[in-house]
């Protein structure tokens, strides 16, 4: 990581790892930066909570999978999250699986900011989002899945978002990672995918994801038009 962002090292801004020591901070600033402003999260008003916190944020900080954005005091900036999937982890799949289920048909235990999850499930299933399909589709056994991609706009800093999808390529490369999959759901973060010659597999604009009686699911969406998912191979040369 040291290699990259020169630009930004005049700045003072460095990149790391998420470690144990910033794991507090980083969901600190997530909270505050990332879900009143990300389309989906803010339209079905989640609130700050365990569940996410733990089965969201901190799942794609393990393993040294998150990277972390810091101004010249320590500040965290911006972060990216992502996680290692393999083909070969069934007990991933089977977790997953189970998390599917009880979203989508135990809301009763879900904490009663977050018995809208069901949503979230439909709308992967929707625009296809699933990265244990990909396996398949792309013929490989190691895929870094994106989490999520978030910057500071107060920081100032110009192309920071950018930069941290690049960090997390050079990652993904370094875990050993053939392909990084994500769904991008936000306006800004399409333009740091699409400029940096990801591919567009699917898209679905929010405008159209409605209820069977015409309502929709996600009213708090603002100047975002819709979600898309993504695929870049590892072994492409990295952006410059």
């Amino acid at each position: 990581l040291s290699e990259m962002g020169n630009k930004f090292e005049k700045e003072g801004i460095t990149f790391e790892l998420i470690g144990e020591e910033r794991v507090t901070g980083v969901l600190d600033f997530l909270w505050e930066n990332f879900i009143p402003d990300e389309p989906i999260s803010r339209s079905l008003g989640f609130s700050r909570n365990w569940l996410i916190d733990e089965a969201f944020f901190k799942a794609g900080m393990k393993n040294n999978c998150g990277i972390v954005a810091l101004d010249a005091l320590g500040n965290v900036i911006g972060a990216r999250l992502g996680k290692v999937v393999k083909r070969s982890n069934w007990s991933d799949w089977m977790i997953d699986m189970t998390i599917r289920m009880i979203l989508q048909r135990l809301t009763w235990i879900l904490p009663e900011a977050l018995t809208n999850l069901w949503i979230v499930i439909l709308l992967n299933k929707t625009v296809d989002y699933d990265v244990w399909k990909m396996f398949d589709i792309l013929s490989c056994d190691t895929i870094y899945e994106d989490k999520l991609i978030c910057s500071s706009r107060s920081s100032g800093v110009r192309g920071l978002g950018t930069e941290l999808v690049k960090h997390g390529e050079a990652l993904a490369q370094s875990l050993g990672c053939q392909y990084t999959y994500a769904i991008v759901t936000g306006n800004y973060s399409k333009t740091i995918f699409d400029n940096l010659g990801y591919s567009a597999l699917n898209h679905l604009e929010y405008s159209k994801f409605r209820t069977p009686g015409g309502q929709l699911y996600l009213t708090d969406t603002r100047e975002h038009v819709g979600c898309t998912t993504y695929v870049k191979t590892c072994t492409e040369k990295m952006a410059q």
